[in-house]
């Protein structure tokens, strides 16, 4: 008797403790979107702060439910254990809505990306610089330059309305490939740039680095969504077998030997 429920305890609280473990993931990174979405938050015009608290939130109620159902496989509590399962399936639910939510509008989204881009690089390299860093960011760390390409920073080209002014055919710095090692491109290694292809600098515009992203990474989001969906609806059908056994006790199997009973 005692056996079984250890067994069951452990097997449990085994499974909720890695969902405990997800929900910490979530937590840390909707804290990473929420440090290192200031540097591009004024191109998506502040939409990075609602995604990363929503991640924060979510994260942290999934730790905290991942508890409470590891605390009620160990103390062996099954109305805790239902509690936490129903919990789940509901954080299910509410996962399963933003991942239609967020395929139905992929597309606006995308779409808003290049609005906000093309908006602040017309305004780069303005007295207030609010733009500048995201584009920078982007740069720097999409290897790309440009919207479409390089040429977008051309004076002809008339779409970074303010650099033009004192650049002629010049790019930012961060279209520069960096060395090995090297951390920062080298100084005003974008002179002279925008002209066409140029081993010096990244000529993939920053657009299509986007797609090409999006194109690389999204099957593999949406498979491990799905295998976090189905982890979690097994949770739900384990703790709920077991809330049911710690709730009714287990019962002991019997064997009868001769004139003696054993349990």
């Amino acid at each position: 008797k005692q056996w079984y429920q250890r067994r069951v305890a452990i097997t449990a609280g085994i499974f909720n403790a890695i969902v405990w473990i997800l929900g910490l993931v979530l937590f840390v990174i909707g804290i990473v979107v929420l440090v290192e979405g200031r540097n591009w938050d004024d191109i998506i015009d502040g939409k990075t702060v609602p995604v990363s608290v929503m991640l924060i939130i979510v994260g942290l109620v999934i730790a905290v439910v991942g508890f409470l159902g590891c605390c009620g496989a160990m103390k062996q509590n099954g109305n805790m254990l239902l509690i936490y399962a129903i919990i789940l399936g509901v954080i299910i639910i509410v996962q399963l809505i933003a991942g239609i939510l967020a395929f139905i509008y992929s597309d606006e989204a995308i779409q808003a990306g290049h609005s906000g881009f093309v908006g602040a690089m017309a305004q780069y390299d303005t007295a207030d610089g609010s733009t500048t860093p995201g584009v920078n960011w982007l740069q720097k760390h999409l290897k790309c330059c440009g919207i479409q390409n390089a040429s977008d920073w051309r004076r002809e080209a008339n779409k970074a309305k303010i650099w033009i002014k004192t650049h002629i055919n010049d790019v930012p710095d961060t279209c520069c490939k960096r060395l090995k090692y090297q951390w920062n491109p080298t100084p005003s290694c974008g002179l002279g740039q925008a002209m066409g292809n140029s081993d010096v600098i990244h000529n993939r515009g920053c657009y299509t680095q986007m797609i090409n992203w999006i194109n690389t990474y999204y099957p593999v989001m949406a498979v491990l969504a799905m295998v976090l969906l189905v982890f979690e609806a097994i949770i739900i059908t384990i703790s709920c077998y077991f809330s049911k056994d710690f709730i009714q006790g287990p019962i002991p199997k019997q064997f009868t030997n001769g004139n003696n009973l054993y349990t």
